[in-house]
């Protein structure tokens, strides 16, 4: 074997373990996910606060159809209305303190699109937003700066601006929305999403000008079916929270009762 060969040996030796070495690495670890910081609410024996957590017809637009003592939100999708989003604010909001509640999507509806037939229409076909709101604000969740909602999209809406900050969520999950406003907390003064008990956001900050004021729970809808549940929640979150339906006189404020005998057609 000659000077050159042994020479080409050996570095073909060395580009071999090389190789191997680089083979060998390990691929690099995915992020932790961030801990949870939310604390198990403390027991309260506050009374809550009289009227039952629902939806005033006064805070509802035309086409939104109430059964099941207004446990169940259903869309007019006549001549049209199918197009239209359907919007309804709770008549207790929460002023401090950190409160839950959930919706589901039970049914989803293809209405028929009669003359229009083949026509594309809006999109996305079916849509849901879960948030909150002040009292004064549009019945049509991110359309002002006094509302923030969570989509069915997977995006967040705060200040008219949308961002993608959770995950898209269909019918028979269990959706719920956290508002903490408690001063002592980390993540105070924010919202988060949960999908069957699981974190799918982390904490959104509120806007400086919706912070300070009463916030209500507030959805929006589209070609869907909702159930809304202001009690205790039907799927555990990773820590104990007390329901909209338990906010007391001290963290919460009623809206203003409708005055009796009046109609909304």
């Amino acid at each position: 074997m000659g000077e050159d060969d042994a020479k080409r040996q050996k570095t073909e030796g060395t580009e071999v373990k090389t190789e191997d070495a680089v083979m060998k690495e390990e691929p690099p670890k995915e992020p932790e996910a961030p801990k949870e910081q939310e604390q198990d609410a403390v027991v309260s024996k506050a009374k809550p606060l009289k009227p039952e957590v629902s939806f005033e017809p006064s805070d509802c637009t035309l086409n939104v159809v109430p059964t099941l003592a207004g446990k169940v939100l259903m869309p007019l999708t006549d001549g049209g209305l199918q197009y239209l989003i359907a919007g309804a604010r709770a008549n207790v909001g929460v002023k401090k303190g950190r409160y839950v509640y959930e919706v589901k999507i039970v049914e989803i509806l293809n209405p028929s699109e009669g003359q229009n037939r083949g026509a594309r229409g809006p999109m996305p076909r079916n849509l849901v937003r879960v948030g909150f709101s002040t009292q004064d604000s549009s019945l049509f969740l991110g359309d002002a700066e006094d509302s923030v909602c969570f989509d069915s999209e997977g995006m967040f809406t705060s200040e008219k601006k949308r961002t993608g900050v959770s995950q898209r969520f269909t019918k028979d999950q269990s959706i719920a929305v956290v508002l903490n406003l408690d001063a002592a907390s980390p993540n105070a003064n924010t919202v988060s999403l949960f999908k069957d008990g699981v974190r799918v956001s982390q904490p959104q900050k509120l806007p400086a000008g919706m912070v300070g004021k009463p916030l209500f729970p507030h959805v929006n809808f589209k070609n869907v079916t909702l159930q809304v549940n202001f009690g205790s929640t039907t799927v555990p979150l990773p820590f104990k929270c007390h329901s909209v339906q338990q906010v007391p006189a001290a963290d919460g404020v009623a809206s203003p009762e409708q005055p009796k005998g009046v109609k909304f057609e």
